[in-house]
C-alpha cells in the first residue's frame, strides 16, 4: 500500500481530499509516483486545479486515423500523453492512473463522481477510436467487436459476475493466499544463460542452456540440481547437418512425450524440422520433417494433444503454424524409426490452412484436448477437441498481440497473455434459452459470454519494473479432474508475479480498464537482481501447501515455496 501525499496548507490524502470553502469549486489533483533510492516510492501532489482536455492531433491534418492525446494543464510540467491502453480507472478513488512513455507514473484525482464519470466516457471514446482507426459509433463497434461489443465495450453486468463464480468451491480466499511463500532457496547457479524451461510431472524437470538440457530432480514442495545435463547435437545424418564443426541445437520449445522419456523440440535453424530427443541417453535420435502434400511447413509451437499426454504414451501432437494449425502422428507406415531410415516425414493427421493474416501466435490444450489458440491480432480462438477446421468461439483482440495462452485442465477458464495485461476468459455460460451450462470450445458463445477480466500491474508498479512487458502468464499446473488451480503466474521483466486465481473470481470492479472491463490488480511482486527468464509452477504431485513454484532468471533457479521434510 502506498501513501498519497497531498502538499499545501489544506493538506489531506488521495482517498480523503482536502477540505475546500464551500464557495470554492472542487478541483483535479494531479499526482505523481516517486521511487527512493530503495527501490519504494509514494505518490507525492504535484499540482492541484489542473485542466484536463483530450484532443486529436490529426484534426488538422491529411490522416485518416485519429490520434487523441491527453493534455493536463496547471502543473509545473504539463503533460502531453498518448490515449493508449496505459490507463486504469480507480472508480471508488476517482483516480485514472497512467504511465507516460518516459515510464512516468501519473494519477488525476477528480473532485467527484460526475466529473469522473464525465471524462471516463469521453476517455473511452477516445481510446476505441485510436485503437481501431476510426469514428466511435454504433456501426464501427459492431464491426469491430461484433457479438462482444456489449462486453469488451463497458461495465461488467450482474449476471456476468454471477457466472464468475458459479464453480467456486468456496465464497472467499483467505487474506493470506494474496501473497505467495516468502520462503526461498537456490536450486542451480551456472554461468551460461538460461532461455527456457520444461517442466516435469514425473522425476524430472529441464532448464535449457543453449543447446545445452541440465536435468532438475522433482521432489515434495522442491527441486534439486542433479548436476546431470547433455548436449543436443544432431545425429550425423540429419538434414542440412553434418562435418566438422555441427551446432548444436537451441530449442525455441520443447515438448515432453511418451510418458516423459522423449522431448520433442522445435529449433529457430530450420522450423520445418522437429528434434527428437531420448532423455534417457541425452541424445538426438531423429529429425523429422513437418510436411502437408510432400511440402514443407514451418511450425513455432507445439502442445500435447491433451493437458496430460506427456503423462502417457502416444504419438500424436499438435503444432502451430503462422496460419496453420495441425495434428501431427509420428506413426510412419513402417511404424519404427530405424538409424538407415532417410528423415522421416510426420504423418498429418488433420488441421487447417488458415488466411496468411490470422497470423497465429501460440497455443495450448485443455484436459480433455480443447485448443486455445492466441494471435497477432489479439484474437483468442477456441477450437473443440474434434476438429481444427473452424473455431466455436473467436473472442476479438483489444489492440495488442497475444504472446502466451494457457487453459485450465476442466477448459472452464482461459488465460492470454499480452504485454500490458493478461486477459482471464471465463469459456462456460448459461444458455438463455434452455438454461444449459454449455462451453465455448464446443459452441459458439458470443453476446452470452461472461465478461473478461484483465489482470495488469498497477501503474506505481509500471515505474518499478520499467514498463517491461508481462511474458509467459500460466496457471497451476493440474493434469487431474477435480482438483482446482489456485494461482496464476508470469514474469515480468526482473520480476515475476503471482495472482490468486480465486480473488479475481470473486473480484469487484474497483478498478476498470479497455472501456469498462474489471481489472484485478492486487497481486504478489517477487524482485529479481537479474531478468527472469521464466516462473512456473511445479506440477501437483509436487505442490506443498500454498502452490510451489520455481523463479528461473538468467543465470540462477529459485525455488519458492514451504520447505519439504525430505532430506538432500
Amino acid at each position: 500500500m502506498f501513501n498519497w501525499i497531498r502538499g499545501g496548507p489544506a493538506a489531506g490524502t488521495a482517498d480523503s481530499p482536502a477540505i475546500t470553502p464551500q464557495a470554492a469549486q472542487p478541483s483535479t489533483v494531479l499526482f505523481r509516483f516517486v521511487v527512493s533510492p530503495r527501490g519504494t516510492g509514494e505518490w507525492k501532489e504535484v499540482a492541484s486545479g489542473v485542466t484536463t482536455k483530450l484532443y486529436d492531433a490529426n484534426e488538422d491534418t491529411n490522416s485518416r486515423s485519429p490520434e487523441w492525446r491527453l493534455e493536463v494543464e496547471g502543473a509545473e510540467e504539463p503533460l502531453d500523453v498518448l490515449v493508449d491502453d496505459n490507463f486504469d480507472w480507480a472508480v471508488k478513488e476517482l483516480r485514472a492512473s497512467f504511465v507516460t512513455s518516459d515510464k512516468e507514473a501519473w494519477a488525476l484525482k477528480f473532485a467527484n463522481s460526475p466529473a469522473f464519470e464525465r471524462f471516463l466516457q469521453k476517455f473511452n471514446k477516445a481510446a476505441f477510436e485510436n485503437r481501431f482507426g476510426q469514428e466511435h459509433n454504433d456501426d464501427t463497434v459492431a464491426k469491430n467487436l461484433g457479438a462482444y461489443a456489449g462486453i469488451l465495450g463497458g461495465p461488467e453486468n450482474e449476471e456476468s459476475k454471477v457466472q464468475w463464480v458459479a464453480d467456486m468451491d468456496i465464497d472467499q480466499p483467505h487474506p493470506e493466499e494474496f501473497n505467495t511463500p516468502k520462503k526461498e532457496r537456490v536450486v542451480t547457479e551456472k554461468k551460461s544463460p538460461i532461455h527456457g524451461v520444461v517442466m516435469g510431472a514425473g522425476e524430472h524437470s529441464y532448464l535449457m542452456r543453449g543447446g545445452q538440457i541440465d536435468v532438475i530432480k522433482n521432489s515434495a514442495g522442491r527441486m534439486k540440481d542433479t548436476g546431470l545435463s547433455f548436449v543436443l547435437t544432431p545425429p550425423p545424418k540429419a538434414a542440412g547437418w553434418g562435418g566438422a564443426g555441427t551446432p548444436t541445437l537451441t530449442p525455441s520449445k520443447a515438448l515432453l512425450m511418451d510418458s516423459e522419456r522423449t522431448m520433442a523440440m522445435i529449433s529457430p535453424l530450420n522450423t520445418s524440422s522437429m528434434w527428437q530427443t531420448d532423455i534417457e541417453t541425452g541424445k538426438v535420435i531423429s529429425e523429422w520433417k513437418f510436411q502437408k502434400d510432400t511440402v514443407d511447413v514451418a511450425m513455432k509451437d507445439m502442445a500435447g494433444k491433451d493437458k496430460a499426454a506427456a503423462q502417457h504414451d502416444g504419438s500424436v501432437f499438435l503444432a502451430l503454424g503462422a496460419s496453420r494449425l495441425a495434428v501431427w502422428d509420428m506413426k510412419t507406415k513402417g511404424g519404427v524409426v530405424s538409424e538407415q531410415m532417410a528423415t522421416p516425414v510426420l504423418s498429418y493427421a488433420g488441421g487447417k490452412d488458415y488466411a496468411a493474416g490470422v497470423k497465429f501466435s501460440c497455443m495450448a490444450t485443455s484436459g480433455d484436448g480443447y485448443v486455445v489458440v492466441g494471435a497477432d491480432d489479439g484474437k483468442v480462438r477456441l477450437y473443440s477437441e474434434k476438429t481444427l477446421t473452424q473455431a466455436k468461439t473467436s473472442i476479438p483482440g483489444m489492440g495488442l498481440p497475444i504472446t502466451a495462452v494457457d487453459v485450465t485442465f476442466d477448459g472452464k477458464w482461459v488465460l492470454a497473455t499480452t504485454k500490458n495485461y493478461m486477459m482471464v476468459l471465463k469459456t462456460t455460460y448459461e444458455d438463455p434459452s434452455s438454461g444449459k451450462e454449455l462451453c465455448g470450445f464446443t459452441s459458439r458463445m458470443g453476446s452470452n459470454s461472461p465478461a473478461p477480466r484483465l489482470l495488469r500491474l498497477k501503474m506505481e508498479d509500471v515505474k518499478l519494473t520499467k514498463g517491461a512487458p508481462l511474458q509467459k502468464g500460466k496457471f497451476t499446473w493440474v493434469t487431474e479432474k477435480g482438483r482446482q488451480e489456485r494461482y496464476i503466474i508470469a514474469t515480468c521483466g526482473n520480476y515475476t508475479v503471482t495472482w490468486n486465481f480465486r480473488s479475481i473470481k470473486v473480484a469487484e470492479p474497483d478498478v476498470v480498464s479497455y472501456g469498462g472491463l474489471t481489472t484485478v490488480t492486487t497481486y504478489h511482486l517477487q524482485r529479481k537482481d537479474e531478468h527472469v527468464v521464466d516462473s512456473a509452477f511445479m506440477h501437483e504431485n509436487y505442490a506443498r501447501g500454498r502452490d510451489a513454484a520455481m523463479v528461473v532468471t538468467t543465470n540462477k533457479v529459485f525455488m519458492t515455496g514451504e520447505e519439504s521434510d525430505e532430506d538432500e
